[in-house]
């Protein structure tokens, strides 16, 4: 029994020892994995209670933690919607910005002075009648001044100024029932006068029932009219009607050169023509 009794002795005597050995001496890598073996063999529960102590007490440091990453992550959620709202901004300026080049340089070709206007309001009442241009007598816009639109790489007839005042101008359409041009008629040059209808398409009268017109044949503006230039796209032959018995010319309705619902800059060229013959003009 005494035998028994001293052995039990060494063996805790034993422990100690090499207890105190392994806490007071540092612990390397191999140390340490012993350490951990001998607690977890011996003392479980004092194993696990060191365990869950140093969660515990490094509980505020993990709640600090994980708010700042939070914060973080609202903080960069943020920021990519701002960045998801530039680049939906940034796709219309794009497109905006290709089309102001092609157009700048479409009117340097162009054979006429002119400055560009942006179209700055648009009333549904009139949508094919008239709007108006931010740029007026200050920017040495007059009346009767020929307005063109750019569509498709080609300058085309959108109509001409018809109100001026001092940073806005008022532009009659092509398309206003009131608004019209004298046209030639490719390729034989026979003119005829193009009138607006307070529609999208214009008519055309007073064709001679000689000439050979057919869908599809281009207008120009013509030499012997006085409000426009010559030589400016007008539109395309839609449809020809057949005479009428009691008529001795033919009418066609035409496509416009220039749609002018997508419009949104024209090029104002500047005329220069007297008052006392654009009246004349107009009372023809």
């Amino acid at each position: 029994m005494s035998r028994e009794k001293d052995a039990a002795n060494y063996a805790i005597v034993f422990f100690i020892a090499v207890s105190v050995l392994l806490l007071i001496f540092p612990a390397s890598k191999l140390a340490n994995t012993a350490r951990i073996a001998a607690s977890y063999s011996l003392y479980p529960s004092m194993h696990y209670g060191a365990k869950y102590g140093y969660f515990i007490r490094n509980v505020p440091a993990n709640f600090v933690a994980l708010l700042e990453t939070d914060q973080e992550n609202r903080a960069l959620k943020d920021k990519l919607r701002g960045l998801e709202v530039k680049l939906q901004n940034a796709s219309p300026l794009v497109s905006e910005n290709e089309r102001l080049t092609r157009e700048m340089r479409l009117s340097r070709g162009l054979p006429w002075a002119g400055s560009w206007a942006r179209i700055v309001n648009k009333t549904p009442a009139d949508w094919y009648g008239s709007f108006f241009i931010d740029k007026g007598a200050e920017a040495g816009i007059s009346v009767n001044d020929t307005v063109l639109g750019m569509e498709e790489g080609r300058a085309g007839l959108a109509g001409r100024v018809f109100e001026v005042y001092p940073k806005f101008s008022k532009v009659l359409l092509l398309t206003n029932s009131a608004a019209s041009a004298v046209c030639s008629i490719a390729p034989a040059g026979l003119e005829a006068l193009v009138e607006g209808k307070g529609t999208w398409l214009l008519r055309m009268n007073y064709v001679p029932e000689e000439s050979a017109l057919a869908e599809g044949v281009e207008l120009v503006t013509s030499p012997g009219g006085l409000l426009f230039p010559p030589g400016i796209a007008v539109g395309k032959v839609a449809k020809v009607y057949p005479r009428e018995s009691f008529m001795n010319f033919i009418t066609a309705d035409v496509t416009p050169a220039v749609n002018v619902n997508t419009l949104k800059e024209v090029f104002v060229v500047k005329r220069n023509i007297q008052t006392d013959l654009t009246g004349q003009a107009e009372r023809k």
